[in-house]
C-alpha cells in the first residue's frame, strides 16, 4: 500500500476520534486476548491429563499443542529476520495509525502467523474454539493493516504460515 492509498485510511481514523481509539485498542489487545486463550488452553489441556491419571493420549496432545506451535513460531521469526522487507511506515510520507519504532522485519507478520497457528491449535482441540481463535485471527490481520504496521502480504502470508505449518505440524507429529 502507498503512502497515498493508506492516507484515506489514515484520514477515515483522524476523523472518528472513537473508530482510532477502538483500533489501537484492538492492535494492541486482540494479540495479547489471543495468546491469553492459547495459555489457557493449554493450561486446561494440563488439567485434563492429570485429571485423566496421565493418560498417554491426553499427555500427548498436549505436547503436540505445544511443541508444533513453538516449532513453527520459530521458523517464521527466522524467516522474517532473513526476508527482513521493509514495513509500511519506512515509505517516506507514510503516517501510521499506530506508532511503531521497529524498522524491518515485516514479512511475514509474526502476531497474524501466531494468531494462525493458534487458530489451528484451538480447532484441533475444541472446533468451537478453533471458530472463535480463527475469527480473532482475521481480525488481527485487518488491525494491523489498518493500523499502517503491515503489508496486506504480510498479514496474509503470516496468517497462512502459521496456519498451514501448525496443520502440516499437527499432521506430521
Amino acid at each position: 500500500m502507498t503512502a497515498q492509498q493508506y492516507k484515506k485510511i489514515y484520514d477515515w481514523f483522524s476523523a472518528r476520534p472513537a473508530a482510532y481509539r477502538a483500533l489501537t485498542l484492538l492492535t494492541k489487545g486482540l494479540p495479547l486476548a489471543v495468546a491469553g486463550g492459547y495459555v489457557l488452553l493449554i493450561l486446561l489441556l494440563a488439567i485434563n491429563w492429570l485429571q485423566t491419571e496421565r493418560d498417554s493420549a491426553a499427555f500427548w496432545q498436549l505436547i503436540r499443542c505445544v511443541v508444533v506451535p513453538a516449532a513453527v513460531f520459530a521458523a517464521g521469526s527466522v524467516m522474517r529476520r532473513w526476508i527482513n522487507a521493509p514495513r509500511p511506515y519506512e515509505q517516506p510520507g507514510f503516517v501510521p495509525l499506530v506508532s511503531k519504532a521497529t524498522r524491518g522485519k515485516s514479512f511475514p507478520s509474526r502476531h497474524c502467523l501466531s494468531a494462525g497457528v493458534i487458530a489451528v491449535v484451538g480447532w484441533m482441540v475444541h472446533p468451537a474454539a478453533g471458530l472463535i481463535f480463527m475469527l480473532a485471527a482475521a481480525a488481527v490481520c485487518v488491525t494491523r493493516v489498518l493500523a499502517g504496521v503491515h503489508h496486506v502480504r504480510d498479514v496474509l502470508a503470516g496468517v497462512l504460515l502459521g496456519s498451514m505449518g501448525c496443520a502440516a505440524g499437527f499432521l506430521w507429529m
